[in-house]
């Protein structure tokens, strides 16, 4: 008997699913408190039920969707704070990761994440500015993550992600000026630089996106307190 790749393309289409409604929620086109229905959501997605109930359990463990018994799911209500502290631990863990890949990474792939940073200075639509700077992180986690820093690592890089390129102006090229600062320090072997660097450039990238969803009022008001069931 010959195993197909059913169980991997419907584990992508969950994670596929997860990013649509998690962007729909950090924009603030799904509202805190909102009632969260499956039936309505596969369809606007195109999908089946089952990854919709897969990507809100997922979303519940991020803590952006609350399950509700007999109920349905809530969007979760998240102060700043929530967001501030995920990309402060987001920053530390690929802190250790970048310092590590310091002294991992060849050459040729620093060059390659330059020409990668090179090339998101100059870009102009937001989805490719958001791809390339992912690939950027993701070459670096992927040379000085662990297993065991990867299994954190990725949850970490979906939750919470806020759309910088569509709601916070500037946002490119502060982010590639980010970069070169981490780049330099792999190029220079230096550890402790990439480290906090790294840390640094998620750090603010938290600021960046409470002072933005701020701005688009999505944190709850003191007149929508007990609105959520």
């Amino acid at each position: 008997m010959h195993l197909k790749t059913r169980v991997p393309a419907r584990r992508v289409l969950r994670e596929d699913v997860a990013d649509a409604i998690r962007n729909s929620i950090m924009v603030g086109e799904l509202r805190r408190g909102s009632r969260l229905d499956v039936t309505g959501l596969a369809a606007d997605l195109d999908v089946s039920q089952l990854p919709v109930r897969e990507a809100l359990i997922a979303l519940a463990a991020e803590g952006l969707v609350r399950a509700v018994p007999r109920r349905g799911y809530y969007v979760e209500e998240i102060d700043p704070v929530d967001v501030l502290d995920h990309y402060e631990i987001y920053g530390k863990i690929s802190g250790i990761a970048a310092a590590r890949a310091s002294r991992l990474m060849t050459n040729q792939s620093i060059d390659e994440l330059q020409a990668l940073n090179d090339r998101m200075r100059t870009v102009e639509d937001p989805s490719q500015q958001e791809e390339l700077n992912n690939e950027i992180h993701r070459r670096i986690n992927r040379v000085g993550a662990s297993r065991r820093l990867r299994s954190v690592l990725r949850p970490l890089s979906h939750g919470m992600d806020v759309r910088f390129g569509v709601i916070i102006p500037g946002w490119q090229s502060n982010a590639a000026d980010e970069h070169d600062a981490i780049i330099a320090a792999l190029r220079d072997r230096d550890a402790e630089t990439a480290r906090s660097t790294m840390e640094h450039h998620l750090s603010v990238n938290g600021q960046r996106a409470v002072d933005a969803l701020t701005g688009a009022g999505f944190f709850v008001t003191s007149d929508e307190e007990g609105a959520a069931p």
